[in-house]
């Protein structure tokens, strides 16, 4: 039964209502999402092949199932289908890529002396956020610009209560530390205060005030006093000349546009709040060739702030066809009106216009790094003497403190660059040993674990790469050549070894590949550059990963215990895996860790227990 007649057997059985419909192939993998006001008038659209375009014959063809979710509105409807789009990816859909979730500033006031913190996520704490902004980097700059400026605190509230003398911080002019009572409530909460109308675009009256009172402690000769605002308000400049456009009158506004080129499209966005250009991101959505650039910003605005607050501004320099149906959507969602405009002149124009053409740049960008990659694609099938051009790599490294917290780490590459949605870390946990006895830094047992947790389940998600690259030696190669060859994957998977070389300096690095031969660049050979930045990738990965899982241990509630220090702590999250098996063991286990005697043992568990 091919596509159409699934369509015609399930119209009898679907409602007229709104909501929206999926479609499912043979394997059960949805491929298209789609939203409608009336769901049978919608999917029976799609009975006439001949309307249709190749793309959407091509989606026809695959259906083998079809279901549908109903709901009250069209505009519930809009919202449902950006969030399953979102999720599921669907190969037919316009799709948008690389979304990680952005950062804000919080001003948290859950108690009397608020702090300033950085924050990804569900915005559920008490306070004020603003944001969002393109970067950790650029939050991280700012608040530590307002800290010079406003002097308020931004350690957690646990240190903040443990203090008997002044953090650092305070030393060097960045906290008022009320942790030790150097400044009274009131002027504290005036701070914080100040900080708060500075984030909301009240920089001149604020700079107004602060410079007023230079002037006067100046004059009264409190020089010491005068110099300390001067300081503040050079912080405060320095915020606001990295925020190069600043249009008072847009208030809280996403500038958002979009450019397509040569088949592929680009969307700038910018976030102006208070009227101060806090930065932008740019996004490559996926989307058909002939796609267009309307279609794809309707589908890429509904996508974007299905988990995103959204700004009462939003300024398109596209008119999308369902305008009308978006702002009701969102309106929905945010609780408030929202406002969609596409400005034909003035400096929303001008505005706009700016990030169309950072939007054509990064496509110019994204073409050239396309070309360079397939050469140096080209040149490695060459050298390594593989099969075909490898269109996708997987890179491997392994990182650990004598053999300790041990990371396997995978970066993912192809002609777009790294693909870091399929970024993949391993905690090395010892299951797949080559040998009975395993020495605590054998990197190839390491290697052997990663290899076939990664290999043993082929994820829908991330398929098997054409080419392996490993960190490491003719021993690391041989490891993973045996692990394809027991996977029967040798011949679908190719594979590579890359080695330091003599002084372990870069440029000496050993090439291996199959039938034990070992190539060696010239040390300024661009293919070895290139090689040598995928293996920093995975290495900087691996290393990074391995730091946070090491950090895991360093803060855990043992830490509260009197009489644990760093290496009880280890062993004992080592031998129950975390905090809460360790709540929930009795006398005699905890007993059994390594260092732990009778005495220790009755103390931890009285610390859980002692209610």
């Amino acid at each position: 039964m091919n596509g159409l007649d699934i369509i015609k057997n399930k119209l009898e059985n679907i409602t007229n209502r709104p909501g929206i419909y999926q479609y499912l192939n043979s394997k059960n993998e949805i491929i298209y999402i789609g939203k409608a006001k009336n769901l049978k008038k919608r999917i029976s659209s799609y009975k006439n092949s001949s309307s249709l375009s190749n793309r959407i014959q091509r989606m026809v063809y695959q259906i083998n199932n079809i279901e549908t979710i109903t709901t009250k509105t069209e505009a519930e409807a809009f919202l449902l289908e950006s969030n399953l789009i979102k999720k599921f990816k669907p190969k037919f859909n316009i799709v948008l890529r690389d979304d990680k979730s952005l950062p804000y500033i919080l001003i948290s006031t859950k108690n009397k002396w608020p702090q300033i913190l950085k924050h990804r996520g569900r915005q559920k704490n008490i306070g004020t956020y603003f944001g969002p902004y393109p970067s950790a980097g650029a939050v991280d700059k700012t608040i530590n610009s307002l800290q010079k400026a406003f002097l308020i605190r931004s350690c957690t509230d646990s240190f903040f209560k443990a203090r008997n003398r002044a953090c650092l911080l305070y030393q060097i002019k960045k906290c008022s530390a009320p942790c030790v009572k150097k400044i009274n409530e009131n002027d504290y909460l005036d701070l914080s205060n100040q900080t708060i109308l500075f984030l909301k675009g009240k920089n001149k009256k604020i700079q107004s005030n602060l410079n007023n009172k230079m002037r006067v402690y100046s004059l009264k000769k409190k020089y010491e006093k005068a110099a300390d605002l001067r300081d503040r308000i050079k912080a405060l400049n320095q915020i606001q000349e990295k925020q190069s456009i600043n249009i008072s009158y847009i208030g809280d506004a996403d500038v958002i546009s979009i450019k397509k080129k040569n088949f592929k499209a680009c969307i700038q966005v910018f976030y102006f709040r208070g009227g101060n250009n806090l930065g932008g991101r740019y996004y490559f959505p996926r989307h058909e060739e002939n796609e267009k650039e309307e279609n794809i910003l309707q589908s890429f605005l509904g996508q974007y702030y299905s988990d995103k607050i959204v700004t009462k501004l939003i300024l398109i320099n596209k008119k999308i066809p369902e305008k009308k149906l978006l702002i009701n959507a969102l309106n929905k969602k945010s609780g408030y009106k929202i406002n969609i405009e596409t400005p034909l002149k003035g400096q929303k124009k001008i505005v706009l216009k700016n990030a169309e053409k950072n939007a054509e740049k990064e496509l110019d960008k994204k073409f050239d790094e396309q070309k360079n990659n397939l050469s140096f694609l080209k040149k490695i099938k060459f050298v390594f003497k593989l099969k075909k051009i490898p269109k996708t790599i997987e890179i491997y490294d392994i990182s650990h403190i004598s053999g300790e917290f041990a990371v396997g780490a995978m970066v993912s590459f192809n002609k777009n660059g790294f693909i870091k949605n399929n970024y993949r870390k391993f905690n090395i946990k010892g299951t797949f040993k080559r040998k009975k006895i395993l020495s605590k830094s054998d990197d190839y047992s390491s290697i052997y674990e990663v290899l076939n947790r990664r290999l043993k389940k082929d994820s829908k998600t991330i398929l098997y790469p054409d080419l392996m690259i490993i960190d490491g030696g003719k021993g690391h190669f041989n490891t993973a050549l045996n692990i394809l060859k027991n996977l029967n994957l040798e011949k679908k998977i190719e594979l590579a070894s890359i080695a330091k070389g003599e002084n372990r300096n870069e440029g000496n690095e050993n090439f291996y590949i199959n039938n034990d031969n070992k190539i060696k660049f010239n040390s300024n050979d661009k293919t070895l550059f290139f090689l040598q930045r995928l293996r920093d990738e995975a290495h900087r990965f691996a290393i990074t990963s391995h730091r946070t899982r090491r950090s895991k241990i360093n803060k855990s509630i043992l830490d509260e215990i009197e009489g644990i220090g760093p290496n009880k702590k280890r062993d004992l999250l080592k031998y129950f895996g975390s905090s809460e098996q360790i709540k929930i063991a009795n006398i005699n286990e905890i007993q059994k860790v390594k260092g732990i005697n009778k005495n220790v043992a009755k103390k931890i568990y009285n610390f859980f227990h002692e209610n």
